[in-house]
């Protein structure tokens, strides 16, 4: 990372004439007295511009660090324009029901709230789309991070972006036990994903696993055990495909075999698991409810933010 000083020199060797200001033009430039500078040196330390910039520098000694500050305070935003959507669609529902026909001054109001409800779901909307937008340039290796700091504080995320203690939220994601260290992702359907240590001997897990909630583990050779817990969305009676096919990848990601196109993995529900003897927490193959052939490069990219943003190491070569 190139320091102010390296800047100074880099400019200073250019041609003076490229720096040179005529008195004629510094008169109408009094207003804006960084522009009359008429060296580099000078021009750069009075630049406002400038100053914010390298402060961004300064400040983003850790590019990893600064990736997870971004992640969580978009991922942050997201999960408030969601909640708010489905706020705006709840009102929107109970207005179509219970919207008075008389022509009094309280029917008048009630009316005028419904009329608006589309254009703020059209405002959810776009503001959904731009954070996307910034998600998707925030998922690639060479993402330009002072501009993408900027671009978030345009969209009024400043102020968060000061306060947000990427600590705290590392670990504390919705469907995460308590004392459980392992990382955790959301399928499609925002059921919680925990990804388990490679080792049968973790009780946390068995213990917080309910009747509903499924186990993923590849079928051949080692890999980490996957506990998809449907039970904390208690509008699903049982487990959607796309959620078993979402925890099925990445329990083949996080195999020995998390470099093939292919891997099949098994799956059973809490009560197949073995609870005692020496085969303790394992999944039998006559104990399972079906195969899900994996694919682990469909989640590698939700795997690394995961990762980056609950802190732990980031594997990019995968």
């Amino acid at each position: 990372m190139l320091s102010a000083d390296d800047i100074f020199r880099s400019l200073s060797s250019l041609p003076c004439g490229l720096w040179a200001i005529s008195d004629a033009m510094r008169a109408p430039m009094a207003a804006l007295p960084w522009l009359a500078c008429s060296t580099p040196s000078a021009w750069l330390a009075c630049s406002p511009r400038f100053r914010a910039s390298t402060l961004l520098l300064s400040s983003i000694s850790d590019p990893m660090q600064e990736r997870r500050l971004l992640r969580g305070v978009l991922y942050e935003a997201a999960e408030k324009q969601r909640r708010k959507r489905f706020s705006l669609e709840e009102q929107s529902r109970s207005a179509e029901l219970a919207l008075p026909d008389d022509e009094g001054k309280g029917a008048t109001k009630a009316r005028a709230r419904a009329q608006s409800i589309p254009r703020l779901i059209a405002e959810v909307d776009a503001a959904e789309q731009r954070l996307d937008e910034l998600k998707g340039r925030l998922s690639s290796r060479h993402a330009d991070l002072i501009e993408l700091r900027r671009a978030m504080e345009q969209l009024g995320l400043g102020p968060r972006l000061q306060t947000f203690d990427v600590n705290a939220h590392a670990f504390a994601q919705w469907g995460r036990p308590e004392g459980f260290d392992g990382l955790v992702l959301v399928s499609p359907r925002g059921v919680p994903i925990l990804v388990g240590k490679q080792t049968f001997s973790d009780s946390l897990l068995r213990r917080v696993a309910r009747g509903v909630d499924l186990w993923f583990q590849v079928r051949e050779g080692r890999g980490s055990r996957v506990l998809l817990r449907t039970s904390m969305c208690r509008m699903l009676t049982r487990s959607q495909r796309e959620c078993m096919e979402m925890a099925a990848d990445v329990a083949a990601y996080f195999s020995d075999q998390g470099h093939c196109e292919d891997v099949q993995i098994m799956y059973t529900d809490s009560r197949r698991v073995a609870k005692r003897g020496g085969r303790v927490g394992q999944m039998k193959d006559s104990k399972k409810l079906g195969f899900v052939s994996a694919r682990p490069a469909r989640v590698a990219n939700a795997v690394r933010e995961a990762q980056e943003e609950q802190g732990f190491p980031v594997d990019r070569n995968r």
